[in-house]
């Protein structure tokens, strides 16, 4: 599997933790472990990271949804 990169890193803050994703492999695990609810910006994030890693989207959607997804969760800076 070849690594896809997001366009820029993205910086995300848990109460215990902070992170930087460059990957989508490394987005896709970190929804793994969601440390939020994991509503429909959850899904919507963890299909469009899963589809990037197939070739069917580009590694910015994935981000783009990541972010929406990160956002909602309260877990940007």
């Amino acid at each position: 599997m070849s690594e896809k990169r997001f366009p820029s890193p993205v910086r995300v803050v848990s109460s215990n933790s902070s992170l930087i994703v460059s990957t989508v492999w490394e987005a896709v695990e970190y929804l793994k472990r969601w440390p939020s609810k994991r509503g429909r910006d959850y899904r919507v994030a963890r299909q469009h990271c899963l589809d990037a890693l197939d070739g069917l989207r580009s590694p910015h959607a994935a981000q783009a949804s990541f972010i929406t997804a990160a956002k909602t969760a309260g877990l940007l800076v």
